[in-house]
């Protein structure tokens, strides 16, 4: 069986990279889709309820070189069956009209293998057993069903949310730019909803935190039987995070239970002139910081406090808007800067190593 692991544009390669620690499985990026196969049910199991890049997992149906080149490679009886309904949505095609044109076109194909395989199914959009996704990945069209039923990139947890906060792929992104690993000392600083230090908490436990009970994976045949994911026993994992905000602390903490990675992550009150007071010098591994216009005049001091705090090669990570110029210190090396495409925005990133 073939799987495509969808994502947002610029988290491929950590997508390829993820499949691989979570089940040794190599898959190839092909655009914004990591595509991997495997005939056993547990690797898909374990990413459903583990992964934190894919916005979808899909079942591969087929492909297509182009809108007129369609082919279904797969026995669909194996996954469909009489009775179910189901949709189709395209992705990453532009214009409403040429959306519809090659979903009728897909409509019209998997009629035809149903009725040779003698299974009925009906259309519905509004309440679909089985989501139906035509993909294309800037060089070819992936055709394959949702084992979700929705985008699972915005996280259930985030109840709580801040408008300058992220979803959980990117936030999880910004944890794994920043070279984070399990057992580093970590500061999340200026959390707003708390999201990048969820996040690496859930990646640190490789915590199981999706309930796929009400997933299309128990709609599709030959993925009757979905067992629970144990999470990891590790509880020593501490994560430090503060704002200067106290709305944000309180929604941050009241995600973090949602999360139930409130023995995990400590969220506190203080300002940023406070943490040479609050931790030792060179006691910490990474530092994140998300950083709006109005902490823009904060540079110097973050930069004094992460010079101060940080070990020797230990990095930085600012994430703020993508017109900021930020200036640099002397105290640290600049290892990238990239953007980071957030719906139709984005924003920017600075990966920063301490001399």
């Amino acid at each position: 069986m073939k799987f495509g692991l969808l994502v947002n544009p610029g988290l491929g390669k950590l997508a390829q990279q993820e499949l691989f620690e979570l089940t040794q499985i190599k898959g190839e990026v092909v655009g914004d889709a990591v595509v991997f196969s495997t005939e056993k049910h547990e690797p898909v199991e374990k990413l459903l309820f583990h992964a934190q890049t894919p916005r979808r997992l899909v079942l591969l149906l087929g492909h297509g070189k182009d809108q007129d080149q369609f082919v279904i490679t797969e026995k669909v009886s194996s996954y469909f069956h009489t009775g179910q309904k189901y949709k189709i949505e395209v992705e990453n095609i532009k214009g409403q009209d040429n959306r519809q044109t090659i979903a009728k076109k897909i409509y019209d194909l998997l009629q035809a293998t149903l009725n040779s395989e003698n299974i009925v199914l009906t259309v519905d959009y509004k309440r679909p057993d089985l989501v139906v996704i035509v993909y294309f990945s800037g060089n070819e069209f992936l055709l394959g069903v949702d084992l979700c039923g929705q985008e699972i990139n915005s996280r259930e947890y985030r109840l709580f949310p801040h408008s300058g906060s992220l979803k959980g792929d990117l936030a999880y992104w910004i944890v794994r730019k920043s070279g984070y690993v399990p057992d580093e000392k970590i500061i999340v600083g200026f959390v707003k909803d708390g999201a990048v230090a969820i996040e690496a908490g859930l990646y640190a436990l490789r915590q199981a935190f999706r309930d796929i009970k009400h997933f299309s994976l128990y709609n599709i045949l030959s993925f009757s039987s979905t067992h629970r994911q144990e999470n990891n026993a590790n509880h020593s994992i501490k994560i430090d995070a503060f704002d200067e905000s106290l709305p944000n602390v309180l929604a941050a903490r009241k995600n973090v239970v949602l999360a139930h990675l409130k023995n995990n992550i400590d969220i506190q009150r203080h300002s940023l002139e406070d943490l040479d007071a609050r931790y030792t010098e060179s006691s910490i591994d990474r530092m994140i910081f998300t950083i709006t216009s109005k902490d823009e005049e904060k540079i110097n001091e973050l930069y004094y406090q992460a010079g101060l705090l940080l070990k020797a090669e230990g990095t930085l990570l600012i994430l703020s808007r993508d017109q900021w110029e930020l200036p640099l210190s002397e105290k640290f090396i600049l290892c990238s800067e990239e953007k980071l495409q957030r719906g139709e925005g984005s924003s920017k990133t600075w990966l920063l190593k301490k001399k």
